[in-house]
């Protein structure tokens, strides 16, 4: 069977966010890099913004050099993250599509007995062997295909039919040995 799709930028967020749901390993990279380090950053600057306010105590002066760096983490980690994750949507463009959130990606994705084979048209082409992807996730909005450990096609439910889904599925409810 074989199907043709564009994914946007949400499908992309979106599968980050399965992704983080099924590596706890990434959740808790994610939890404590993106999220905590910053709030930790602006209470470490907290003295600083007190002092602008007018404070004069002493233990506002001891803290300066962790008020400062705590402000630049609190404000460079999420635009990094920002960042980071156009940068990598932007990769994935053919080089014929505008380099732009709001652009998609055409997709097709063919699936037969022996293997599954995505292709990016005019871009690149890979053929995956069924004993050799290793996981699968699946949520409300899409589905992750496991080529190694963390890397993965995403398909997004618009993709395929009943069908489609249902042979998807029924290749990765087989008892699988790890490679």
């Amino acid at each position: 069977m074989r199907y043709d799709y564009k994914l946007t930028y949400k499908d992309f967020l979106d599968a980050q966010r399965l992704f983080r749901k099924h590596s706890w390993k990434s959740a808790l990279s994610y939890y404590v890099f993106i999220w905590g380090l910053p709030v930790l950053g602006f209470l470490a600057a907290v003295p600083w913004l007190a002092q602008l306010l007018g404070a004069q105590a002493q233990w506002v002066y001891a803290w300066g050099g962790f008020a400062v760096l705590g402000l630049w983490c609190a404000i460079a980690i999420p635009l990094t993250r920002i960042y980071t994750l156009r940068r990598c949507w932007k990769r994935l463009l053919p080089d014929t599509v505008k380099k732009s959130i709001r652009s998609e990606i055409p997709v097709e994705i063919e699936m037969n007995d022996e293997q599954l084979i995505s292709a990016l048209p005019g871009r690149s082409e890979g053929r995956f062997f069924w004993s050799g992807l290793i996981d699968y996730a699946e949520d409300e909005e899409l589905a992750l295909v496991f080529i190694k450990k963390k890397m993965f096609l995403f398909i997004p439910r618009r993709a395929m039919d009943h069908a489609g889904w249902n042979q998807l599925r029924s290749h990765f409810a087989q008892p699988r040995i790890p490679s």
